[in-house]
């Protein structure tokens, strides 16, 4: 009797140090669940771009007199597909951050002309813990009406909501980058949509080139292994 004691303690004790390593590792922070790349200019120069939507307004003026709705986002999503261009001699003509991307417009030639670009993507993940975008890009003339008198600041959306700290402004010549940018309420598990606002100014050309990398993290495991009192039941 007095080995057969001894012998269960020891089965326990294991198993309960076992347990322990489980609910260690299951408490570690959570790594990076998902990474989504998205970026401007998914085909040939010339060519319609297969990922990404726009509404088109005029050039030198902004897209809407009013704030944006529900109803502009869903007609930039659904609305002719964006243009890659040939960048202006005068524009940047590469992102250091994502050499693959390239500019896109209203038509070929970049005609000047404010629009509003859509870009859909799928989230997997769907116990989202967090979610950071990171926003690179160039643009002619500026991300929201901005300095140039508008009623839409922001430029850059999630599902319709822009993001906060605001993305805009920006430079033709220079990359400009935000982020990391916590997005974590406004993507969702399935699909979303990534909506840029691009504003044209000076009635000369127009256009734009980015980047956007979103990097998401799982939820914390709430998954516990048996208790305790479980496990030493099974050696009664």
């Amino acid at each position: 009797m007095t080995r057969y004691s001894y012998s269960k303690f020891h089965v326990l004790s294991s198993v309960f140090i076992l347990s322990l390593g489980i609910v260690a590792l299951l408490g570690a922070s959570p790594a990076s669940a998902e990474f989504i790349a998205l970026r401007s200019g998914n085909a040939p120069i010339g060519g319609p771009d297969p990922l990404i939507n726009m509404t088109v307004g005029l050039g030198g003026t902004p897209l809407s007199a009013s704030l944006f709705t529900a109803a502009d986002f869903a007609a930039a999503c659904s609305s002719r597909p964006a243009i890659v261009i040939t960048p202006h001699p005068a524009w940047l003509q590469s992102l250091p951050c994502d050499p693959l991307a390239k500019w896109i417009g209203t038509d070929p030639v970049g005609t000047p002309a404010s629009a509003l670009y859509c870009q859909p993507f799928t989230v997997q993940t769907c116990c989202i813990g967090a979610a950071y975008l990171t926003f690179c890009w160039s643009g002619d003339d500026a991300l929201g009406d901005g300095i140039y008198g508008g009623p839409n600041m922001d430029g850059v959306y999630i599902n319709g909501v822009a993001v906060t700290p605001s993305i805009n402004t920006g430079s033709y010549a220079v990359p400009t980058t935000a982020g990391p940018i916590d997005i974590t309420s406004l993507i969702h598990c399935g699909n979303n949509a990534l909506q840029i606002y691009n504003r044209d100014a000076a009635f000369v050309v127009s256009g734009i080139v980015y980047s956007a990398k979103i990097d998401i993290t799982d939820c914390a495991v709430t998954d516990e292994p048996a208790a305790f009192g479980s496990i030493k039941a099974l050696y009664r």
